[in-house]
């Protein structure tokens, strides 16, 4: 009959839902499954962590026992920080040792350094230092460390050359040589070289050594011609002691005997009458 025409396909919807209904709770079933699994891996994890820690315990100080347990993440950035600490403590502490012998080796150095002069030469430097350094205090008001070269100028004419020295003008007056001013002025610039001012005197920065300038060397080649004109007299100088004169000559044949040791590389790049002249001066002061 034709009522009947339609009952295939409604056969066949009902099939359909029917089947999905079952993929679905298959679905459903494998889902939970699989939460099942990794709730138990997850419990399996804690279970393991948990007997980690307590056998790690026994090893930890009582203090740390009675704090409470951090999260996992939380042990791990406070590892970290641990092992940072301890790595810039270490190479601090590591650091230091090198740092101890570096000062006491460069504190044997300068005491090497120092032998390059006598010590009769450091008295020297010594006390023009202290004389410049006492007389800037008083009247500029700055340690010597900060004079610039118009300073020793100054402290060139009114101080160190007035009523001092060996030299005689027509007049009685007395005032150092030109040597003996030259000389002051290269005690005071190897001073200002030991304090670190080294160089030329540069006018634009206000660096460098101040005896290292040309206001210094004006001042002392005009000095020299002011004595001249002013009929000053070089006095003679005090005569050498046999035991300096004994060790000059020692010195010098030192000096010629080192040159004969030299390679012949060596001797090749200096004068060959080098020897010569050596043997030559020491014969001469005999």
């Amino acid at each position: 009959p034709p009522e009947h025409m339609d009952m295939p396909a409604t056969v066949s919807s009902s099939n359909t839902q029917k089947a999905q209904q079952q993929q679905q709770q298959l679905q459903q079933q494998q889902q939970q499954q699989l939460l099942g699994r990794t709730h138990n891996s997850q419990q399996l994890l804690l279970q393991q962590l948990q007997q980690l820690q307590q056998q790690q315990q026994p090893l930890q100080s009582p203090l740390q026992q009675q704090q409470p347990a951090l999260p996992l993440l939380a042990q791990q950035q406070r590892a970290s920080t641990d092992l940072s600490s301890w790595s810039s403590s270490s190479s601090t502490s590591v650091a230091w040792q090198p740092q101890q012998e570096y000062m006491a080796s460069l504190q044997r150095g300068h005491a090497i350094m120092a032998r390059n002069w006598q010590a009769a030469t450091n008295q020297q430097r010594d006390a023009q230092w202290e004389q410049l350094d006492s007389w800037s205090r008083q009247q500029l008001g700055k340690p010597a460390e900060q004079c610039t070269p118009n300073d020793l100028i100054v402290y060139l004419e009114s101080k160190f050359t007035r009523k001092r020295g060996r030299q005689t003008a027509v007049d009685g007056s007395q005032c150092p040589a030109p040597s003996t001013v030259s000389g002051a002025v290269s005690h005071l610039s190897t001073r200002f070289q030991q304090l670190g001012h080294r160089g030329p005197w540069d006018c634009s920065t206000g660096t460098g050594n101040p005896c290292d300038s040309m206001e210094l060397r004006t001042f002392k080649g005009g000095y020299a011609n002011c004595m001249q004109e002013l009929g000053y007299q070089p006095s003679s100088a005090k005569p050498i002691s046999e035991g300096k004169l004994q060790q000059l000559v020692a010195l010098l044949q030192e000096e010629a005997d080192a040159y004969q040791q030299l390679p012949a590389a060596q001797q090749q790049q200096q004068p060959w009458h080098i020897e010569a002249l050596l043997r030559r001066d020491a014969c001469i002061v005999q």
